[in-house]
């Protein structure tokens, strides 16, 4: 019987430095020293390019154990996306550069030419072979799931498989999902158990490919893995088992055991991802049809018939992620051979903050941050040489079949959605490399329904201890209240009409009735131009405010500075006189809303309002957001004393560690008193300067 253990193991672009620590001390340095220790256990392993980066400039030591481990024949390292992109999500040039990348490094810095690739997260696409053709690569896991969807039984699974694309091939290894379930999280004597019996049923081979940071690094696993021994004792019994069971380096077997035959496999990810990617109620309804076909003793005759969705559902479940996805494949176009460019366009196509699932991904601000950071980095060098005069261009960024208009500078860079009620997004400054518009949408997800019944988590009662997967939803208690769905994706220069005697609060949450059909509609473009060293959009809207008609004309300017400028023309076009209360949205990200350093300033009275309050201030004609450790501020200035509205964008997820509470930016509206008679015309104007501080 042969084992082949495949253990990838990353951390992604941007994140926390005591995390890559903590990872590296409880997990990937015990791992490698365990490894060593048992040189009759030999495995394949994937380093991604992040966590190789960040080894090389703290840790050369256990880079130097691995390439020892790697001459002995011990260990097997796998190639992949340099700095783990979806190879099927980002452009086929980029795709073959990050794994050749990856193919060079490893020859480099191990003295060994890689033979197969770690397909990220498993996201698996037909077109796959044709994409990678020409880096060498013979072979990749997936998951046992892609099989079941191409017809295959779960006894048909264990061995190598062969598919094409045009005539490119490429080898295939299936990871159960029971092993993924049970290794290591169960005792080691079922594991073994469950090999034998693998063994007794007539299988020569079974692979296990997993995250290798379940060794340590999950909730539990250290105490269970590391200090209680679970891997030691495992690599005990494989040794001890050698009559019946060894351990075989995939690219080995692969070069001495002919395939089982040849598959065509679909778009497919690992079962709990194909949930993840669905709409809630989609997802919900497919984890009841799961349930029941389990209670039913039916699932194993039906599983391969019964599937979710594809990763690419995510860019429609989520606009952020689709929008840093499109500007990803924008910029991709564009960047040509610049290899700076190139760099960091590359470090924007890590995954992780592109999607979301039980790990926060897209909802952790400091992986978006790092995304946004690199896009802005590339776009900056790809603009270089276009001199100082603002641009404008007219295009679909973001492929939903509406135009959207990009304007930019030396200082700033940002978006206007016509479409979308003449929104703005994407707003950048370009030398911090932040962006400024860069909140999440508070959205419904499906483990929402756990709030208030969730459990604090299981403990290991030293028997086994739970997957991530099994985990309850630790410290949701008290948060079912505080969760606040938006109606529509937050973003910038949205036109509420609201009732006079809203309060902040009323608006806060969400528990307010829209007087206008504004917020969301569309307006139409009078004017996209470049003029007199400005970039200037005019966009208007014939709309209805509690019965009247009323037309709004903003205009936006951009000059060569980091200042914007905005004029708003309202006016009344009904036969009956107009009185309502108008709210100029924006939503903008102060990054944190627990740094005393990042807060609002009243500049005309000299206080500050905290970013984690919600309130108003009354009568202003300026209001600063200040953030000091980006040694930046945002003054917003009025032609006419406005109220303002803040309040925190708070998002309720569900993370490996449980439910959390989590600031996504801060919410501001601008409001000014309207009163129109008929044809009357009013007019109310504002800037926006980015000043550093």
């Amino acid at each position: 019987m042969n084992l082949i253990m495949v253990i990838h193991c990353h951390q992604p672009v941007g994140n926390f430095d005591h995390v890559f620590n903590m990872a590296h001390e409880r997990c990937y340095r015990p791992l490698l020293d365990l490894l060593e220790a048992y040189p009759g256990v030999r495995v394949g392993l994937h380093f991604s390019g992040p966590l190789l980066e960040w080894l090389e400039k703290n840790r050369p030591g256990t880079l130097d154990l691995m390439a020892a481990l790697v001459k002995g024949g011990q260990v097997e390292p796998l190639s992949g996306g340099f700095f783990e992109p979806l190879l099927a999500s980002i452009p086929a040039r980029d795709a073959r550069g990050q794994l050749l990348m990856m193919n060079r490094y490893l020859k480099d810095r191990f003295g060994f030419r890689p033979q197969g690739f770690w397909l990220t997260e498993r996201v698996w696409d037909p077109w796959l072979p044709v994409t990678i053709a020409g880096t060498g690569m013979e072979y990749t896991v997936v998951d046992d799931t892609h099989f079941y969807y191409a017809g295959l039984r779960p006894h048909e699974i264990y061995g190598r498989y062969v598919t094409e694309k045009e005539g490119h091939t490429l080898g295939l290894f299936a990871t159960p999902m029971t092993m993924r379930y049970i290794i290591p999280f169960r005792p080691v004597e079922e594991v073994m158990g469950h090999l034998h019996a693998l063994e007794d049923a007539g299988h020569r081979v079974v692979l296990y490919g997993d995250d290798g940071e379940k060794f340590g690094l999950w909730p539990g696993t250290y105490e269970w893995v590391i200090e209680k021994g679970w891997l030691q004792r495992f690599f005990d019994a494989i040794t001890s088992s050698r009559e019946w069971l060894k351990t075989s380096l995939p690219g080995e077997y692969t070069a001495s055991a002919p395939p089982l035959g040849r598959i065509y496999l679909p778009q497919a990810s690992y079962d709990e991802m194909t949930q993840w990617a669905l709409p809630v109620e989609s997802g919900l309804t497919l984890e009841k049809i799961i349930s029941t076909l389990k209670d039913q003793g039916q699932w194993d005759e039906w599983r391969p018939f019964v599937r979710g969705g594809i990763w690419d559902n995510f860019l429609v479940k989520y606009e952020e992620a689709n929008r840093m996805h499109k500007k990803m494949l924008f910029l991709s176009e564009r960047a040509g051979g610049d290899i700076r460019a190139r760099d960091h366009l590359w470090r924007a196509q890590c995954n992780c903050a592109y999607w979301h699932g039980v790990f926060g991904g897209l909802y952790l601000g400091h992986l978006r941050r790092a995304v946004h950071e690199n896009l802005i980095r590339t776009q900056a060098l790809v603009m270089e040489n276009q001199g100082k005069a603002p641009r404008l261009l007219n295009l679909d960024l973001d492929k939903d079949g509406n135009q959207e208009i990009m304007l930019w500078n030396r200082k700033l860079s940002l978006v206007l959605d016509p479409a979308r009620g003449g929104g703005l997004f994407d707003l950048c400054h370009m030398d911090r490399a932040l962006n400024l518009s860069d909140t999440l949408t508070r959205r419904p997800e499906a483990y929402h329904r756990q709030l208030d019944q969730a459990g604090e988590g299981s403990a290991s009662d030293g028997d086994d201890v739970p997957s991530i997967h099994e985990l309850p939803g630790g410290g949701g208690q008290g948060l079912a209240k505080l969760l606040i769905l938006d109606r529509y994706t937050k973003s910038s220069l949205l036109d509420h009409f609201i009732r006079p005697d809203l309060p902040v609060e009323g608006y806060a949450s969400g528990e307010y009735p829209e007087l206008g059909d504004f917020v969301q509609g569309t307006y139409r473009v009078e004017n996209s131009s470049v003029s007199s060293g400005k970039a200037i959009v005019q966009m208007s809207r014939m709309g209805r405010v509690e019965g009247s008609d009323l037309m709004v004309r903003k205009t936006v300017r951009l000059g060569e500075q980091g200042r914007l400028t905005f004029d708003y023309l309202f006016e009344c076009r009904g036969k009956t006189p107009l009185s309502t209360r108008y709210g100029c949205e924006f939503n903008l990200t102060l990054y944190s809303d627990q740094d005393r350093e990042r807060y609002y300033g009243i500049p005309e009275t000299g206080g500050r309002r905290e970013v984690a309050e919600t309130g108003e201030e009354e009568n202003l004609t300026r209001f600063e957001l200040i953030n000091g450790p980006d040694m930046l501020s945002l003054l917003f200035s009025f032609s006419a004393e406005v109220s303002v509205w803040f309040s925190p964008l708070m998002t309720v997820s569900k993370t490996e560690k449980g439910f959390e509470r989590t600031y996504q930016g801060s919410s501001l509206l601008f409001l000014y008193p309207l009163y129109l008679s008929p044809g009357q015309q009013t007019g109310l104007g504002f800037e926006l300067e980015l000043r550093d501080l």
